[in-house]
């Protein structure tokens, strides 16, 4: 893990979450091909109340993601507690929404992707779909 996901990861596991519980969640999974165990930091927002949205932005350098492919059990650490959940890659239709939604509750990410946020907080609606095509977005279904 590299130092800085080291880091966060430190903190959202700690006492010190808080600072950081808002907009970030620890995801931890097990490789589809090696089994081996892998816990990074995360953006997230939430789309539902049973479901949270993460995107790999630039995904060429990221391959986590893949191993979301047709779901995959997850646990996420989230302002301080520890969720069970199943993580699936969204394509197509179903990513536009969801994009909206973490885009909106995390506007810097959208000045990261290159796209600009209006006065009203909010991606042009136009702009999604071609977004949702070039980027990864995972869908998070916590269990109760």
């Amino acid at each position: 893990m590299p130092i800085g996901n080291a880091l966060v990861g430190g903190v959202l596991r700690s006492p010190l979450h808080r600072t950081m519980s808002r907009s970030l969640l620890l995801l931890t999974y097990k490789g589809q091909r090696t089994g081996k165990e892998y816990s990074l930091p995360v953006g997230f927002a939430r789309y539902a109340e049973d479901e949270l949205v993460v995107i790999a932005g630039r995904p060429g350098g990221k391959t986590w993601w893949t191993n979301m492919r047709g779901g995959l059990p997850v646990k996420v650490r989230l302002a301080g507690k520890d969720i069970a959940g199943v993580a699936r890659l969204v394509t197509g239709d179903d990513a536009v929404p969801r994009l909206a939604a973490y885009l909106e509750a995390l506007p810097r990410a959208a000045r990261s992707l290159g796209l600009t946020v209006g006065p009203d907080g909010k991606v042009a609606a136009d702009r999604l779909p071609a977004m949702a095509g070039e980027v990864q977005v995972v869908g998070i279904r916590l269990q109760p």
